[in-house]
């Protein structure tokens, strides 16, 4: 399972999955915040990933030493 061992990743060496808000939202993948936002009754992101936009790959970018994007 995909899904799975991303967060396995994420819980054993702290890598931050970073989602383009605007992908996921053209895809239906929404998280509490844009949930509450959009009046609907629930979101589907799963634990560990984070809804993020291009400020935050503009400012990861600046400040780690790699930066893996697809």
């Amino acid at each position: 399972d995909l899904v799975r061992a991303w967060q396995k990743l994420n819980t054993q060496h702290g890598v931050a999955l970073n989602i383009c808000v605007a992908a996921a939202l053209r895809r239906g993948i929404i998280d509490e915040t844009e949930a509450g936002r959009l009046a609907l009754p629930s979101a589907n992101l799963q634990p560990g990933f984070t809804l993020s936009g291009l400020g935050a790959l503009a400012e990861a970018s600046l400040t780690c030493d790699r930066v893996v994007q697809f």
